[in-house]
């Protein structure tokens, strides 16, 4: 099947190349120099994703050197260029217009950069001029170049690094030197830069460059699971001829590592608490780029941080005064690059959002850095579900700085995890994220009264809401991160309740429903965000050319027990009970809570469970009888129909003879209390001839359907 694809596309290569006639460069004065000779590298190989759909290729560089010397005031020829993805995966670069034109882009002569010497304004040093792919696309005029002069003299190449192409002849206007690709013309794997003019550098020591820049591609869904590659076609091909077109512009990396720890468990329900915290969520880079911001860090230079701003990131994407531009082609981003979720930013490229209601998108800009999401299921009713708001220490801690110390913030999901980060416009120096501030010059959600008392590493915490189904989702973003270490990242998870007494509804002494009796409470999901259930975008096609970026798949489901919460419960076993045969046994519970201890005072009843044998008139028979609490039935008549309510200091008891008539064999008495202590007297009816008691014995705990998983040391004392 790969070998079938690669002839695919190799046979549309070869399609589109039979479509446009060859052209010959320009000659100058009839003379001409050497071939024109062009090889295509990557600019660099990064680690990708497995779990991305957005992930950002590395660029592609074309260089060109040599060629004919060309004729001032000639037309500059065009070819058009193709890059496929192999193996055949969708490109994912964002749709600036639904006909495909997308925000990768191809740079000329590394325009805007000023990374070499030459004439003012031309080449590295010219302004970044924007063709459109409708305007690359126009007949008859798409966009023109023509060989001009450079530096008032009448040469073209000689004595500056750059040759020169100008708009019109005779103009000093530089020509358009950034164009737009558009995906899809030749599969969806495909996307296509139309009439580049390629201008021979000519002079020796000279060469000319073509970046490509912003492909994204998705990993999940099988196709990519190794290296990718780039293949490049151009026509016509004698116009930019290269030599070893597939290349190697990216590498599947490690997933990334999560997982809960419970570090309370469990707790009682009975006894309450206050936002405690009860486990750690704990998410670790596959690899050391795996945590991205939204854009290239900047720093406290380069804008305002500090006391209740709003301004997460310092630097601006379009701040020609910073050192940290992401608008300067080739990455030279400070050393930050690689651990960006945004690619070139390119501001002149603005479009209306046409997928999620945001009002524009910037070509390369990301909507916001990497997410982690954590999905928390089956919330108690009456628990309260808090998380940290960061993910660690705040003191003195510039968020979006050059700090390099990984670091997340709580972000607002009110219209979803897929949601914006504020300005996404080309000025880009607004906040991060949503809500309140804080004195430490983060922008995070609002915090709640347990912020000066319950802390995470020195994080307040943040209560969630559960729907009506018991879920609550908190989505953190990444703001600061280490580009050559294994970030982790850790979020504290905190519950708090109250107790109350029992009642027919709630038995267990608090308003809690829904609740595993002693069973770990399942589960948390956790997962990079957004994600298709959640992000309300579809996988079709690998979501190819959709909002929001990045974007991820859940490619492996990774959950656990999320907090512990047992039944205040203690169980009994009386050995030998009889209520038969001119026999009688009083079976008693004192509730000792009450103490001078300082313990919490609990109440609630006992449920009784009988094994042995009842004498019917048939003879003997294996039922097994019960006898309710009467906190748990209506009409309750203590010692008679249930087991009497017992509060705290103070002792119930009910006699075999009324409830469990004709039964002899043992009783197993399950109390909705800690510190159930338990007395049995067995005697004859009428108390003549035989008076025998004990003390019941402590079993280990269990509940109904979830088997002892030990026994007590009490229960191996021998009374």
């Amino acid at each position: 099947m790969a070998d079938f694809r690669r002839w695919l596309t190799v046979l549309a290569v070869l399609a589109f190349m039979a479509l446009s006639a060859s052209a010959q460069v320009g000659v100058a004065n009839g003379s001409a120099t050497s071939l024109l000779v062009c090889v295509a590298t990557a600019a660099g190989t990064p680690e990708l994703r497995p779990e991305g759909y957005t992930e950002l290729a590395g660029d592609i560089v074309i260089s060109c050197t040599g060629g004919p010397v060309p004729s001032p005031g000639t037309a500059v020829p065009t070819t058009n260029i193709v890059v496929y993805m192999a193996p055949a995966v969708p490109i994912t670069s964002r749709y600036m217009s639904s006909n495909g034109a997308s925000d990768a882009l191809l740079i000329i002569d590394e325009a805007g950069s000023n990374i070499a010497a030459g004439a003012p304004g031309y080449g590295p040093q010219a302004p970044q001029s924007l063709c459109t792919t409708s305007q690359q696309q126009a007949v008859p005029s798409p966009c023109a170049a023509y060989v001009g002069t450079a530096a008032g003299t009448n040469t073209v190449g000689a004595a500056v690094q750059y040759a020169v192409s100008v708009s019109s002849p005779g103009s000093s206007n530089i020509a358009q030197n950034v164009y737009q690709g558009k995906i899809g013309d030749f599969g969806v794997n495909s996307v296509t830069f139309y009439n580049v003019p390629v201008l021979p550098p000519a002079t020796s020591g000279i060469s000319r460059t073509f970046r490509i820049t912003n492909v994204r591609v998705p990993v999940p869904g099988g196709n990519l699971s190794g290296t990718l590659q780039a293949i490049i076609s151009t026509s016509p091909s004698a116009t930019l001829p290269i030599a070893g077109t597939a290349i190697n512009i990216g590498v599947v990396g490690p997933a990334t590592s999560m997982a809960v720890t419970q570090v309370k468990t469990p707790f009682q329900q009975c006894q309450p608490q206050t936002a405690a915290l009860t486990s750690v969520l704990t998410y670790t880079e596959g690899f050391a780029t795996a945590f991205k911001t939204r854009v290239v860090p900047g720093g406290a230079a380069n804008g305002t941080v500090g006391s209740n701003t709003n301004t997460a990131y310092a630097a601006e994407a379009t701040n020609t005064a910073s050192p940290n531009n992401q608008n300067i082609p080739g990455g030279l981003y400070g050393g930050f690059a690689s651990n960006s979720e945004s690619g070139f930013i390119f501001p002149q490229l603005v479009t209306s959002n046409t997928g999620t209601g945001a009002v524009n998108y910037v070509a390369g800009l990301a909507d916001y850095g990497t997410r982690l999401k954590a999905v928390f299921y089956n919330i108690p009713a009456g628990v309260t579900l808090y998380v940290s708001t960061t993910s660690g220490p705040t003191a003195s801690f510039v968020i979006g700085g050059t700090s390099v110390s990984p670091y997340a913030v709580l972000v607002a999901t009110n219209s979803g995890e897929a949601t914006p980060d504020s300005s996404s416009t080309a000025s880009f120096s607004s906040s991060i994220i949503a809500g309140s501030t804080t004195s430490k010059g983060a922008a995070i959600l609002g915090v709640d009264s347990f912020t000066k008392n319950t802390i995470f590493n020195g994080a307040p915490v943040f209560a969630l809401t559960a729907n009506s189904a018991g879920a609550a989702e908190a989505v953190w973003e990444v703001t600061n991160a280490n580009p050559s270490g294994q970030d982790v990242l850790q979020f504290g998870v905190f519950i708090s309740y109250v107790a109350t007494t029992s009642s027919t509804t709630n038995p267990y002494g608090l308003p809690i429903t829904g609740l595993p009796l002693g069973a770990p409470v399942s589960d948390v999901q956790m997962s990079f965000a957004p994600e298709p259930s959640s992000g309300t975008f579809s996988t079709a096609n690998a979501t190819q050319g959709q909002n929001p970026t990045p974007r991820f798949a859940v490619v492996k489901v990774q959950e656990g027990p999320w907090t512990t919460i047992n039944l205040c419960q203690t169980t009994l076993l009386y050995p030998f009970v009889t209520g038969a045969a001119g026999f009688d046994t009083g079976l008693a519970v004192a509730n000792t809570s009450m103490d001078p201890f300082g313990t919490v005072g609990q109440t609630g009843s006992c449920k009784l469970y009988g094994y042995g044998q009842t004498i019917a008139t048939a003879g003997n028979t294996a039922s097994q009888p019960t006898l309710p609490g009467c906190d748990s039935i209506a009409n309750p008549v203590g010692g008679t129909n249930c087991f009497p309510i017992v509060p705290a200091g103070q002792v119930g008891s009910v006699m075999a003879s009324a409830t469990f008539t004709n039964f002899t064999g043992y009783v197993i008495a399950v109390c909705n209390f800690q510190y159930a202590h338990g007395y049995a007297a067995v005697t004859d009816l009428g108390l003549r001839n035989l008076w025998s008691s004990y003390l019941a014995l402590e079993l280990g705990t269990g509940s109904v359907g979830s088997p002892r998983t030990g026994v007590s040391s009490i229960e191996m004392l021998v009374h």
